[in-house]
């Protein structure tokens, strides 16, 4: 696999013509697996250890085990990286004073997160291994 670091700061390599043909939505990361072009950091996990894991243990085939593991992929994605990017783009981009509504939002999320972790090790536990480590 090949490597290409872009900037999406400053020029705004994201954005060039032939990005958006492997990525409309123009987000990082994507993946080009041989003209398979997939972006979404989630999508791009569970695609490479589903294509390169040595058997299903990471991301099972087994339907309850694998809904398991999606769902603590799609809180994150839905909840807990909407929240913390909410919070702290505002004064990262434009020096808006911290909000405590937004702060409170995270403070739910791993509340959440801790109430998973009381009663398991891993927060996607499906046996003996596990896709994600212990926050």
């Amino acid at each position: 696999m090949k490597l290409q670091t872009l900037d999406i700061d400053d020029k705004l390599e994201q954005m060039t013509e032939s990005y958006l043909k492997m990525n409309p939505a123009h987000t990082v990361p994507t993946l080009d697996d041989d003209g398979f072009y997939l972006w979404d950091s989630h999508a791009i996990m569970c695609y490479l250890v589903s294509k390169y894991g040595k058997d299903d243990r990471l991301y099972p085939k087994d339907l309850k085990k694998r809904a398991t593991v999606d769902s603590i992929l799609h809180f994150d994605n839905g909840s807990l990286w909407f929240n913390i990017t909410s919070y702290i783009h505002p004064q990262m981009y434009t020096g808006e004073a911290p909000s405590a509504e937004k702060r409170d939002a995270i403070t739910d999320n791993m509340k959440t997160l801790e109430r998973i972790l009381s009663e398991r090790t891993y927060l996607a536990e499906i046996g003996r291994a596990s896709c994600r480590e212990r926050v």
